[in-house]
């Protein structure tokens, strides 16, 4: 069992970040992992030996933060504390801060289903499938969810009507721009 334990406490940070995610502050994220800590113990036998224990205490995080939405529900706004997820961080300049202000802001105004799943798949590295299963979506909705995400992010931060295409278009044709684009690289190279 003090294996078991040594285990979960090694996850703490992720569980950290996760709660930071969800909760929308330090605090409820700290009461949070406590909570997901304390239950994780308690049930420690359902857990299936093989299977990811990250996977495992997200899930129960969710469904203690979803039961707890229920109960009050409200929904605050999600902020996310980047510098407290990284080692190796390092003060930023300027340009870094206000580049850094405007992204968490942007972030924020997506809507939370958009959130949970860049935090998982962007910041926990978890798949697409253990993102899926993680939060009961089908794992189509999962790609199309994470694509509109980051495209609205992407416009939102560009501060212009951009829209990240797929390689290629229907029928197999490259548009327009990007043929033009291959031609002078071949042009450029020859």
């Amino acid at each position: 069992m003090s294996d078991d334990i040594q285990a979960m406490v090694a996850e703490i940070p992720a569980l950290r970040r996760y709660g930071r995610a969800l909760s929308g502050n330090r605090s409820a994220a700290d009461d949070l992992v406590q909570d997901t800590l304390e239950r994780a113990i308690q049930k420690f036998h359902l857990y299936e030996p093989g299977t990811r224990l990250r996977l495992w205490l997200f899930t129960i995080m969710r469904n203690i933060f979803l039961d707890h939405y229920r109960k009050h529900k409200k929904l605050g706004t999600i902020t996310i504390e980047l510098s407290g997820m990284n080692p190796d961080y390092r003060v930023p300049d300027q340009i870094d801060k206000l580049v850094h202000k405007d992204l968490l802001r942007q972030l924020g105004a997506l809507k939370p289903e958009y959130k949970e799943l860049l935090m998982l798949v962007g910041v926990e590295g978890l798949s697409y499938e253990q993102a899926a299963a993680l939060t009961g979506v089908p794992l189509g909705t999962v790609r199309s969810r994470l694509f509109r995400a980051r495209n609205m992010l992407l416009k939102k931060v560009e501060g212009e009507d951009v829209v990240r295409r797929r390689s290629g278009r229907r029928g197999g044709k490259p548009a327009p721009e990007e043929t033009a684009v291959v031609v002078a690289e071949e042009q450029a190279n020859a």
